[in-house]
């Protein structure tokens, strides 16, 4: 065997004394003894470590109460006699906020809860840290002194990597009596209510399934050390395999650029993170907690770092520790798996291409942490009509694979473990919102006029060949936009002429004559396939992307427009082209398609019978022109989305800034009315066809603005035409030009107030 695997790492890191104590922790949990004797000596032990007059250890009981169950330094008759509420005292507030407290006046603390039994008297100084497993404070770690001190960041970060593994101690049997463990079990699988944000209405219920599960439950402690420095070795050599592969294989991966990958290998390369692995196992850990405890002094670390970048390199810590914990315990395959009836899929992040590789069957509802209503995910979600919640980001940690999800996209809420109660009233919600469709459904073919007589054309948004059956069941005019890049972000390789004319002529058919308004493919930015090697980009929102790829990479835009050609021979088609800038842009796409135009006649093709040309309108700069772009083209197409997020300097997608990307607000409202007036001028139809159509809200004040045809997601469509003939343009138009330019701060409640005086429906 290397002598690597076998001699503990000594010096260079700093952290020796942490080591120290939990091989000390180690040896006590493997003595025998009563579960108390044993707790008693962890207090003796971590006190004597961090040099402190008090160690205790309080652990919740299943009615919420903190109860003492070990001290050393306190009176011990307070054992288990003492009890704090939740939140009570300091004790109790370290619980509830779920982190650490320090102070060096304890006694004046504002939280300070004062317990004679337990001969406190004389101590001044507190460090508090919670027990934290699942997500759950399973009770609290107390360090004190009588002295008035400040505890040095490497004592609060001692105590916190003691804290932890007392948390993982508690779970995992190895310490408390069989009927506490079970306590401590039943605590954890308590049912929750997550508050997050709505992204995609509907309510689903189903298993929840992890997109990175985490490794199965393990043993804290080693059994043989050297046994354990050997898996961890050979777990590390499998996992730097793993990523080479991934890199050989991938010039980007989901749109991330190639530097970011080159950065992710270094860290699986780095001797540091090695050491700190390996002083962890030393110490009397299994490989897979030495893992999880550097990958938790990681975090403590790099969530306080004021450099962004830094905090940014901590998901790729986090994804390397959970690869490494699959590898330990014996996965080999990172395929995707299969998933079982009415599933719940819980991820912190993921892509469009991602969630299209999952059968629609049995995916039934979305629950994600960092993404955005506008994000790309979330308007492929929309399209499936999964219900979707997002801003639940700690959900991973709440719950387990295989716990019964309830998600609402309504209220933006998630229950795990519901009670029966619970779901019962969502079932009857559900039974609710079908009867609501049904509804919807018998007006389709009601007129979507204002009340004072404003024709609306309605028009729907679509990306898949499942979505076309809804022209017929929303009764949409047509398809506004109809997003064809997500052919190209599924597979492997450019989708050839013969499948994408297939695939296009298919739309056609199933859309029965009616206009269906193909985008060409929208590549860039968040939207990156596989097999394309863009290169690394700063920005790339506002780098190459869309139009601006077609124009300097016509080997990609020019087989799909051949393609569309020869799907809509005989027909009309209606061809928008994403992301113009300015108006020499669209000559360039104009010569690619005459190109294609003539190929075609010269091989004797057949040609549509009428060819539509339009521009989206999606940067300030376009929307500024509008009248000038509008001279070059059939139609326009406002993309809200994106022109929001560019007026707004504000990433969509960036949970720092959301707050600072409101469609409602009084200047955008404005810039958007002087858009839609410029176009307008040359007599161009102007459509809206952003996502945030789907908001009723919105929706209405779009309306007011001047625009008479807007494309939305089909689950939209119902609720928008009868909001539309409940409503009174010119009242809604005469209300937003008195107010938008007195107003510097958002509309949305006032606005919403007046549509519900007025009597307009939003439901």
């Amino acid at each position: 065997m290397n002598i690597e695997h076998t001699r503990p790492p000594h010096g260079g890191h700093g952290e020796p004394g942490i080591t120290v104590l939990l091989r000390r922790m180690h040896d006590v949990v493997a003595e025998e003894g009563s579960a108390q004797e044993r707790l008693d000596r962890l207090t003796k032990a971590i006190a004597s470590h961090v040099v402190a007059d008090v160690c205790s250890i309080y652990l919740r009981r299943p009615d919420d109460d903190l109860e003492l169950y070990a001290t050393e330094g306190l009176n011990r008759a307070a054992v288990h006699k003492t009890r704090l509420k939740w939140g009570e005292g300091l004790v109790g507030l370290v619980a509830d906020s779920h982190r650490p407290l320090v102070t060096s006046d304890a006694p004046h603390h504002p939280a300070f809860s004062y317990r004679p039994e337990t001969g406190e008297d004389p101590l001044h100084s507190f460090l508090g840290v919670p027990l934290i497993r699942s997500g759950k404070a399973l009770g609290v770690l107390v360090i004190q002194n009588t002295a008035a001190r400040q505890y040095t960041d490497e004592e609060v970060g001692a105590v916190q990597a003691v804290a932890t593994l007392l948390a993982e101690i508690a779970a995992s049997g190895e310490l408390l009596s069989q009927e506490e463990t079970a306590a401590v079990g039943e605590m954890l699988h308590r049912p929750e209510r997550l508050k997050g944000f709505p992204i995609v209405a509907g309510v689903a219920r189903g298993k929840a399934v992890f997109l990175q599960p985490p490794a199965p439950k393990h043993k804290v402690f080693a059994t043989d050390l050297s046994v354990e420095a050997a898996r961890l070795e050979e777990g590390l050599s499998a996992l730097r395999v793993s990523v080479d592969e991934m890199l050989a294989k991938n010039a980007s991966l989901s749109g991330v650029p190639r530097e970011v990958l080159e950065t992710y290998r270094l860290f699986a390369y780095d001797r540091g993170w090695k050491d700190r692995l390996r002083m962890a196992v030393f110490s009397g850990l299994t490989a897979e907690s030495a893992v999880e405890q550097v990958k938790n002094e990681n975090r403590a670390r790099l969530l306080h770092a004021r450099d962004p970048y830094l905090r940014e390199r901590l998901h790729d810590l986090d994804d390397l520790s959970h690869r490494l914990l699959r590898v330990l315990s014996g996965e080999t395959t990172t395929d995707k798996r299969t998933l079982s009836e009415e599933t719940i899929l819980v991820a912190r992040e993921m892509g469009p291409a991602e969630l299209l590789e999952y059968d629609r069957e049995t995916l039934k509802g979305l629950v994600l942490g960092e993404v955005s209503a506008t994000s790309h995910v979330a308007i492929v979600a929309r399209a499936l009509d999964i219900p979707m919640v997002t801003g639940v980001g700690d959900a991973i940690d709440r719950c387990e694979e295989g716990d019964t999800l309830i998600v609402d996209g309504d209220a933006g809420e998630i229950h795990i473990r519901p009670t029966s109660g619970i779901i019962e009233a969502y079932q009857a919600k559900r039974e609710f919102q079908t009867e609501l469709q049904a509804a919807f459904v018998k007006e389709r073919d009601l007129p979507a006029v204002t009340k004072d007589g404003v024709k609306i054309s309605i028009m729907m948004n679509a990306g898949l060949a499942l979505d076309m059956p809804h022209l017929h069941e929303t009764g949409a005019e047509g398809v506004g936009l109809f997003r064809t890049e997500l052919q190209f972000l599924i597979g492997s390789q450019l989708p050839s002429v013969a499948l994408q004319e297939a695939f296009y002529r298919e739309v056609l058919d199933l859309a029965d004559g009616k206009p269906v308004i193909f985008r060409t493919a929208d590549i860039g930015g968040d939207k990156t396939a596989a097999y394309m090697d863009r290169g690394a980009e700063m920005n790339p929102a506002m780098g190459w992307r869309g139009l601006r790829i077609a124009v300097d990479r016509p080997g990609m835009i020019r087989p799909q427009l051949r393609a569309l050609l020869a799907a809509a021979a005989g027909r009309t088609l209606w061809i928008m082209f994403p992301m113009v800038t300015i108006a020499d842009e669209l000559d360039h796409a104009r010569g690619l398609l005459d190109r294609e135009i003539e190929r075609a006649k010269r091989r004797g093709g057949a040609l549509p019978e009428e060819i539509k040309i339009g521009a989206m309108i999606e940067t300030p700069a376009a929307a500024w022109r509008a009248d000038k772009i509008a001279e070059k083209v059939d139609f326009l197409s406002i993309g809200g989305n994106d022109l929001a997020q560019f007026y707004f300097a504000a990433d969509r997608d960036s949970e720092h800034v959301q707050q600072r990307y409101d469609p409602m607000n009084a200047g955008f409202l404005s810039f958007l009315k002087e858009c839609v007036a410029r176009a307008g001028k040359t007599g161009a139809p102007v459509a809206y066809c952003g996502e945030q159509a789907a908001d009723p809200v919105m929706a209405a004040t779009l309306l007011g603005l001047g625009v008479a045809q807007i494309s939305l997601p089909a689950t939209s469509i119902g609720p928008f035409r009868r909001m539309t003939r409940s409503l009174n343009a010119g009242e809604v138009a005469a209300w937003l030009d008195e107010n938008m330019p007195r107003r510097a701060e958002s509309l949305r409640e006032d606005f919403a107030a007046f549509l519900k005086n007025s009597g307009v429906n939003l439901e």
